[in-house]
């Protein structure tokens, strides 16, 4: 898991901990620079980008004041760029989750038809509909609106990337491109402060 703020990312993890997850890794790095360590690498990818937050104006009124600073102009090169990377870490046969929490058209149905026409190999697939779900103005994809369920506004679609990869070949692979990192732990269960060091020279390379 990554987030570029550091102090995001120390959040992100206490919430994968309260999740139970204990095969994980969080890092705090640019999309490219992840990019470059994990080319093709992994099977699923879901990316909750950062946003105008439109869906946000009910719940945080303080939302309208960064909207009027930061609109939708400035989050979607930065959503494209993340777009981008995960496309590239995608594995063949892949699954790409791509998530906002804004009602802005430009933001998610917009940058979707902007990552097909730029990527061929990846296509729209439908997902498991659940109770409050509502059709996106692309199909396949999910709006949910604030007025038909609990929570705020919420737009995801979900990405394919084609091919496949037999798993002997991609895991040679993967023994050659992924950081030379084993997640050694202590007493207390923490990752070994040597496997950290040893990923932060990996990603200083």
């Amino acid at each position: 898991s990554n987030d570029i703020s550091r102090s995001r990312a120390q959040a992100l993890l206490k919430n994968l901990e309260l999740f139970g997850i204990s095969n994980l890794l969080v890092t705090s790095e640019t999309p490219g620079k992840l990019l470059g360590c994990f080319p093709e690498y992994f099977d699923k990818i879901l990316t909750d980008v950062p946003w105008s937050g439109e869906g946000m104006f009910r719940r945080e009124p303080g939302m309208i004041k960064s909207w009027m600073e930061r609109g939708p102009e400035y989050y979607i090169p930065i959503q494209r760029e993340i777009l981008e990377a995960a496309v590239g870490m995608l594995a063949p046969g892949g699954m790409l989750l791509y998530s906002t929490c804004t009602f802005n058209g430009e933001e998610d149905e917009g940058n979707i038809s902007w990552l097909l026409e730029r990527h061929p190999e990846m296509s729209l697939e439908p997902v498991e509909w659940q109770e409050g779900f509502s059709a996106g103005f692309l199909e396949h994809t999910v709006r949910i609106w604030p007025h038909k369920v609990r929570g705020e506004g919420h737009f995801a679609a979900l990405l394919k990337k084609k091919g496949s990869v037999q798993r002997e070949v991609a895991a040679a692979q993967k023994s050659r491109t992924v950081m030379p990192v084993t997640a050694r732990r202590d007493k207390t269960g923490d990752v070994s402060r040597q496997a950290m060091s040893e990923l932060s020279e990996f990603l200083d390379g």
